[in-house]
């Protein structure tokens, strides 16, 4: 996958604290400073910026926790006021999927997190970001600060009347509990490497000075002895850390409690004091960078194929870095580019045997695919083993020219098929399992293709999320449900049932199948309630034609494979559904890249201008056609 790169520019500083100050309202207004480091503009308020700059968050004057977009817009409720209930300190996490904050209820004060974006209709989830393991009882947390990974915060123990200062890392919740890193400090930030919290300590005169700890977030426990970063007779408080991760600035009085009167910064280590501003503000430095949009096509479907394979797998032999998320093709599945029906299961498929889903004539094997499956697998005499090339569909489908050449190249070849389409689906679901437990069977018309296509990016989601097993995609005749495949849905008790579209959700429902309708007015619709259920804040997005097939079937293996999902878009408007485009921009604090699947007379160039505009904040986006792994 693409990584976010960092822009320097601070030209839009001024713009973005303006459109912050519309969107503070009386709550107060963040106002401009001189601007930071180059890629981190400064600005002074009560609010934060999302790791990649994008979007704002900030609590209004009712106590409602609102975005906004850094060029400005109508603010997003994030979580609505709550009679009685304040709430302050709002700080991105989970990689900009989820914005933490304090609240304060009755006098006791906890840490809330909620989704970065909600979809109006539905209902905010709240939850503790903060594990009960280590910390003792919670209930006293406030100031809470993170990095996008891991989350800093302030609380107060009950039993000593100290202020202390926890850490717990982002994998997971905390892999292991938070971690005490002193107790003694208010107002903790984190570094943009996590490898460094500074926080507040007063000194023997009283006077609140800065102070830094080391933290090694790859050995929970790893914390430093604190060290002093400020020595002067003045008050240092709310620190913040610049993008860069190269200075600290926070708001600097004249000691023993006083109004603070100007803004400062340090270098990182202590020293190199200056002014940013001459007056008071909560500092906050919005880092600007710049996401990724990738049009991935070719002259043709075969060729847009092609071009999704090979931005993703790399050439054979490959031997991946430690921890690396590239790793040479595992196999390869091969459908027919003339008819999706046989292959609509098969993204799901491609993903979880680990390799990309090429399409080729159903007479012969073209030429431009066998190179390709040798150039993914090796040639097979100097594998070691045969990898798999798996065809999808009966001999009316994918001939036997095809299969005969494909084993003639010396790999093995398996053919998953049926007497009909809804069979085939069930061969393609049955070697999905044959690896471990189906968690998720997500149900869709086999009559027509879109609906099955968003399912396919979307069948294995849950892995993202450390659940072990898999998804399939199973047809439905309409909304009917045929006997082979009510069989096999029936068959896994366990496993949770979705009926993405219509006409699959009635089909489920006449069949008395538990499940879960995804549903929508129309295909897109669909394929953006496919993408809310599935995919809480994925960092990547795909784009594909809901008129035609071919370029949404490999895509969605494409898709499925990082863990993102596949909207479709009307190649009329260039657009995705309305919701579609809210939810885009609500998640633009988390997704860092786009892939377009086709070229410009399936989806036209105004489609990469439109999910930039949806996705990037001031630094815009990095346009990118047919990169190669």
């Amino acid at each position: 996958m693409l990584n976010k790169h960092l822009k320097k520019s601070i030209a839009a500083s001024a713009v973005l604290a303006g459109s912050v100050a519309a969107a503070m309202g009386s709550a107060g207004g963040a106002q401009a400073a001189p601007a930071g480091p180059a890629n981190s503009p400064l600005t002074l308020d009560r609010g934060a910026w999302a790791p990649d700059g994008s979007r704002y968050a900030f609590v209004d004057a009712d106590g409602a926790v609102r975005t906004q977009l850094a060029g400005g817009g109508a603010p997003i409720v994030v979580d609505p006021a709550k009679p009685g209930v304040t709430r302050s300190h709002p700080t991105w996490f989970d990689g900009g999927a989820a914005i933490v904050f304090s609240e304060t209820a009755n006098g006791a004060s906890k840490l809330v997190s909620v989704p970065a974006y909600t979809d109006p209709r539905d209902k905010v989830a709240e939850s503790n970001p903060i594990t009960s393991a280590n910390i003792g009882p919670l209930g006293t947390e406030t100031a809470p600060d993170s990095n996008g990974k891991s989350l800093v915060t302030q609380h107060h123990n009950a039993a000593n009347g100290h202020d202390e200062v926890w850490i717990q890392d982002g994998f997971g919740g905390g892999t292991d509990g938070p971690h005490l890193v002193t107790d003694n400090g208010l107002t903790p930030t984190l570094s943009p490497d996590g490898k460094t919290i500074v926080f507040v300590r007063p000194d023997a005169a009283g006077d609140q000075q800065l102070w830094s700890a080391a933290w090694t977030y790859q050995t929970p426990g790893a914390l430093g002895a604190p060290v002093q970063l400020t020595h002067d007779a003045a008050d240092h408080t709310n620190p913040t850390w610049s993008a860069d991760g190269a200075r600290i600035a926070f708001e600097q009085g004249p000691g023993h409690g006083a109004a603070a009167t100007s803004v400062q910064s340090i270098a990182k280590g202590g020293g190199d004091q200056r002014q940013e501003a001459d007056h008071a503000g909560v500092p906050n430095y919005q880092p600007l960078v710049k996401d990724t949009v990738t049009r991935l096509s070719g002259a043709d479907r075969i060729g847009t194929a092609l071009a999704a394979s090979q931005a993703l797998w790399p050439t054979a032999p490959y031997h991946s870095a430690p921890g690396s998320k590239v790793g040479q093709a595992a196999a390869v599945v091969l459908a027919r580019q003339d008819l999706p029906f046989d292959a609509l299961g098969g993204s799901t498929l491609a993903a979880e045997k680990g390799g990309p889903l090429l399409l080729t004539s159903g007479a012969a094997l073209d030429p431009k695919v066998k190179a390709e499956i040798v150039r993914l697998l090796g040639p097979a005499a100097t594998t070691g083993y045969k990898p798999t090339v798996y065809i999808l569909g009966g001999e009316q489908a994918v001939s036997a020219n095809v299969l005969n050449a494909v084993k003639a190249m010396g790999y093995q070849v398996k053919r998953l098929s049926g007497p009909d389409r809804y069979t085939t689906s069930v061969a393609i679901a049955k070697e999905i399992g044959a690896d471990g437990p189906i968690q998720q069977v997500l149900v869709a018309t086999g009559e027509d293709f879109p609906d099955a296509l968003s399912a396919g990016a979307a069948a294995d989601s849950f892995q993202d999320r450390g659940a072990p097993g898999f998804g399939v995609v199973v047809l439905s005749q309409g909304k009917t449900l045929p006997a082979p495949v009510a069989d096999y849905v029936k068959s896994r008790p366990a496993a949770k049932v979705f009926g993405v579209g219509g006409q699959a959700d009635t089909a489920l429902t006449q069949a008395h199948v538990t499940h879960t309708g995804v549903a929508g007015s129309d295909r897109y619709q669909t394929s953006y309630l496919v993408a809310k259920t599935f995919f809480t804040a994925p960092d990547s997005v795909g784009l594909a034609t809901g008129a035609t097939f071919p370029d949404a079937l490999s895509g969605g293996a494409f898709m499925s494979r990082i863990s993102g999902p596949l909207l479709l878009v009307n190649p009329t408007t260039g657009l995705p559904s309305t919701q579609a485009q809210g939810w885009l921009s609500g998640l633009s604090s988390a997704i860092g890249n786009a892939y377009i699947f086709g070229g410009t007379a399936a989806l036209g160039p105004n489609v990469a201008t439109n999910i930039a505009g949806d996705i990037s904040g001031p630094a815009g986006a990095n346009q990118v056609a047919n990169p190669r792994v």
